[in-house]
């Protein structure tokens, strides 16, 4: 007798395993029971609907050594049982459960952290963990946060209040870069930054960047920076967005720290072509003497991935300010708040670490000079 042809139908994704499939996927496996062998996961998940991954993960978990004679001979079968019980065993750990009440507490953490202090997954997980949170015998990983929220399993909480809205940022294809808006940009084009900036291995490089409303009945503004390597953010307002604002920002800031300790904390400033960094000299020399108290950087026009940490803070100012936002109604307090959210939050390229105590330790700052540097905002 011939084989009989199997007839096969395009599969769907799906995880979960029935112990009926287990047991049908064992006799299908070992080729008993009146079932044809099929080894192949590809072939297995169209019999199964289901992904050939799910299939090979399914069968990694229920592999067990048969002993067949006296003789040393094993051989490793899938064994249905064997899955069932190990699959049992994990069930606990698989979810939030908020209709039972299990970890009822935990989760409500979780909705407060991400709706309220606007953390991200890889945020709360931190935070958990320093408060240490946790219910004894479970501790979940990012992904398992990710699928939570997007099963509803907090309450409360969807996609759209995660950063982006849980979106992967799009990669952008090269473009050509167009020439700066004037010499004074294109003499200082961030093509002669020295290579050792662009490594983020020296701390006291910075991006900046203006953030405006839009709204017809304002004209203050935020000057924006960021330090490449700690991530420290400085929000400074402005009455409006001129190059004399600007210029006032700087030498107000200048003059807050000193010149001494404003030379070592801001070594570089990378900008964009905007009219209100058009000062370029100004900006450069100190309010003290006529010697540099930095030195800036001019991206191309229209590329803003030169300035890609300067482009991500200015998003997460955005969750607090969104675009439209009269600034003549934001005050300095308000502003002072994001800030120090911004800096004290626990960043995922920071290995967990916030930028403020990533920032004290690249200068060896004290407590003093922290406060001083907030204070300027």
């Amino acid at each position: 007798m011939g084989r009989t042809q199997l007839t096969l139908e395009r599969h769907c994704k799906r995880s979960h395993f029935t112990w009926g499939e287990r047991l049908a996927l064992q006799y299908y496996y070992a080729g008993t029971n009146g079932y044809q062998k099929v080894r192949s996961p590809t072939m297995l998940g169209k019999l199964f609907q289901k992904s050939a991954k799910t299939i090979t993960r399914e069968l990694r978990r229920g592999m067990v050594e048969h002993v067949l004679s006296d003789i040393p001979f094993v051989r490793i079968e899938y064994n249905a049982e064997h899955a069932q019980l190990d699959a049992e065993a994990k069930m606990g750990y698989k979810g939030p459960q908020p209709k039972s009440g299990k970890h009822y507490a935990l989760v409500q953490r979780i909705a407060t952290l991400i709706r309220e202090d606007h953390y991200s997954p890889y945020a709360v997980l931190k935070k958990l963990d320093e408060e240490a949170s946790w219910p004894s015998g479970l501790r979940i990983c990012e992904k398992t946060l990710y699928n939570w929220v997007k099963q509803g399993d907090i309450p409360g909480v969807s996609g759209k209040e995660l950063p982006r809205a849980g979106r992967m940022k799009r990669a952008k294809g090269h473009r050509k870069h167009r020439k700066h808006a004037t010499v004074a940009f294109a003499v200082r084009s961030i093509e002669k930054r020295p290579k050792d900036i662009v490594t983020r291995q020296e701390a006291g490089h910075w991006e900046g960047d203006t953030v405006y409303s839009g709204h017809k009945e304002t004209r203050e503004c935020l000057l924006t920076l960021v330090e490449r390597k700690t991530r420290l953010e400085v929000i400074l307002k402005l009455p409006n967005r001129t190059a004399i604002a600007v210029r006032q920002a700087f030498d107000q800031l200048e003059w807050q720290l000193g010149s001494q300790l404003f030379r070592t904390m801001f070594r570089s400033i990378t900008l964009d072509n905007g009219v209100e960094f058009s000062l370029v000299k100004e900006l450069e020399h100190s309010v003290f003497t006529n010697d540099t108290r930095t030195t800036l950087y001019f991206a191309h026009p229209y590329c803003s991935s030169e300035r890609g940490t300067s482009e991500n803070h200015n998003g997460i100012i955005r969750r607090f300010l969104p675009k439209g936002t009269n600034f003549n109604r934001v005050s300095d307090t308000r502003i002072r708040e994001i800030q120090d959210w911004m800096n004290t939050y626990p960043r995922k390229i920071l290995a967990g670490f916030t930028p403020l105590h990533c920032f004290k330790e690249a200068f060896g700052l004290k407590d003093q000079t922290i406060e001083l540097l907030e204070a300027c905002s």
